[in-house]
């Protein structure tokens, strides 16, 4: 069985969960203030390993039993970050593969069945993210 995990890293709470290849989930958990703007790199690896732990733990598997792994990390703003932000999950013990974006991306993704649209993160912080549809082009990214 595969096994994948989802973040969501926020100033407020970072919340992990795990879902089975057939889509069901199997665990979750929650860690503090991840967005490494407010609690730098370590408390952005301290609040993944809290979160993933109980994810785990309620899952009843071991980390290396994931298969892959999607962060949505508020403060991901600037794709400079993203070598610092990988070295911080990487140290909480995360070693599948992993995409990452803003967290703005995931209600994006989320709300949009058509594959474009406006999603608004007001949250301890704020931000924004559009994909808009052109006929015949790829859907730009708007911020």
């Amino acid at each position: 069985m595969n096994y994948f995990l989802g973040i969501d890293i926020g100033a407020t709470k970072t919340a992990a969960l795990i879902c089975n290849e057939d889509g069901q989930a199997c665990g979750y958990g929650i860690g503090g203030s991840g967005n490494p703007e407010n609690v730098g790199y370590e408390g952005m690896e301290k609040a993944i390993r809290q979160a993933v732990t109980q994810a785990l733990q309620e899952a009843s598997i071991q980390i290396d039993q994931l298969s892959g792994a999607g962060f949505g990390v508020g403060g991901f703003d600037w794709n400079s970050l993203e070598e610092d932000m990988r070295r911080a999950i990487q140290k909480a013990g995360i070693t599948c593969p992993v995409i990452m974006v803003n967290d703005a991306v995931l209600g994006l993704v989320a709300g949009t069945s058509e594959g474009w649209g406006i999603a608004v993160v007001s949250g301890t912080g704020c931000n924004c993210r559009g994909w808009a549809s052109v006929k015949d082009v790829s859907p730009a990214l708007v911020s």
